[in-house]
């Protein structure tokens, strides 16, 4: 007896590519990723006017995280969005959100703007010995040195000053030293005070603090001990 055939069963065939459908799509999510960085950016030079004129940081973070939020309701105006996906919203929302981080992490260096306070690196202190001013550690009573440190900033130092009232120090202004100075400190970044009568045998505490043109300020204390 002959077996019955089987049921024949459907082959699966890919739908007809639509080339203009697909071109349609694509030139508008292009233009999508374009508007969002623009908005992006716009957002950005809000937060930084914000940042320059109240001076309320907290306030320009919380507006760059919620804003990529916003393109809910702005891409609507400017681009028929009745088919997007959830993939389709979330693309422009993560580009937004990097470009606007993109354009604070710029503004908010030079030369658009100066937000890092000074930093303090090594303390050096230099006594004169046969004619010729070395770095030394250990410094006796009643002995002429030079107290140096070194202030960087990510645009300029406008000033630093040393304070101890130990030592008779009330803010006095520490001087840059240049280039081929008389006491051969070598770096482009070096303050010192120079203690023309020493000072007497103990501890002194002192206070350095640095501004920059922006208002930006940092302070660090050290010790020094004269024998």
């Amino acid at each position: 007896m002959a077996k019955k055939k089987g049921k024949r069963e459907d082959v699966f065939t890919f739908p007809e590519f639509n080339e203009e459908e697909y071109r349609t799509k694509e030139i508008r999510d292009s233009k999508v990723t374009l508007f969002a960085v623009f908005y992006a950016f716009v957002v950005a030079v809000i937060c930084y006017s914000l940042v320059r004129m109240a001076g309320i940081g907290g306030w320009a973070t919380i507006i760059g995280f919620v804003a990529p939020f916003g393109l809910l309701k702005v891409l609507p105006i400017f681009f028929d969005t009745s088919e997007f996906e959830r993939k389709n919203w979330g693309g422009p929302m993560f580009m937004s959100f990097m470009a606007w981080l993109g354009f604070m992490i710029l503004l908010s260096n030079p030369p658009f703007n100066d937000i890092a306070k000074p930093k303090f690196q090594q303390v050096e202190m230099y006594v004169e010995m046969d004619g010729s001013w070395n770095e030394t550690l250990e410094i006796d009573a009643n002995t002429p040195f030079v107290l140096a440190i070194s202030v960087k900033d990510n645009w300029e130092v406008e000033k630093v000053t040393i304070t101890s009232g130990a030592a008779g120090l009330n803010s006095q202004p520490m001087i840059k030293l240049e280039d081929n100075n008389a006491y051969n400190i070598t770096g482009s970044s070096f303050y010192h005070h120079y203690f023309e009568n020493g000072l007497k045998s103990d501890s002194y505490s002192f206070t350095i603090y640095a501004e920059d043109p922006e208002g930006n300020s940092n302070s660090k204390k050290i010790s020094v001990s004269i024998g």
